[in-house]
């Protein structure tokens, strides 16, 4: 088995079997200007990943610190846990739809930090300003993904797999304490 494959193999486990507590609290005014949600669910469990996960809080750092604005969805009818699409260029913004499952928290916390890690990867490649280019930017820094059940080509990044990792260990961690 690969090393790719292996920390695919962790990161599925490790979220499977997870859960965490969550505060009826709303994420900060400034996680919502780069991340939108009319999702009350995903709003809180953003609220708990940034009060739990110092990776997660340097995402969205670097998130706000750019010109990437991040819409999350949940969708019940996704056949993969999650998935970034690029929406469009507009107005010196670029959008882009996360789309997940519904998870159990901690996995939707991860899976929430693993798609906001590739809308990382598009803040750091100005060139990235529609759907050709974003996929000309994966064949570089990523790879296919082809184990994905989503129709066409799916790309995915090690760095993205990683983000996923450490925040589902910062959680737990914290559930520890």
């Amino acid at each position: 088995m690969t090393r790719l494959g292996v920390y695919t193999l962790a990161f599925t486990l490790l979220v499977a079997t997870s859960s965490i507590a969550i505060a009826a609290e709303s994420p900060t005014d400034g996680a919502r200007r780069q991340i939108r949600t009319t999702d009350a669910r995903l709003r809180m469990l953003l609220h708990v990943g940034l009060r739990t996960s110092p990776t997660l809080r340097a995402l969205v750092e670097r998130l706000q610190a750019s010109d990437v604005v991040v819409y999350l969805r949940c969708d019940g009818d996704m056949p993969t846990d999650g998935r970034l699409t690029f929406v469009s260029s507009a107005g010196g913004y670029r959008y882009v739809v996360v789309r997940m499952a519904r998870l159990s928290d901690a996995r939707q916390i991860a899976i929430m930090a693993h798609e906001l890690r590739h809308a990382v990867e598009i803040a750091d490649a100005p060139d990235i300003v529609d759907g050709p280019s974003l996929v000309r930017a994966y064949q570089r820094i990523g790879y296919v993904n082809k184990s994905s059940p989503l129709p066409g080509i799916a790309f995915d990044s090690k760095a993205a797999i990683q983000a996923g990792i450490q925040v589902l260990r910062e959680l737990l961690d914290d559930e520890d304490d």
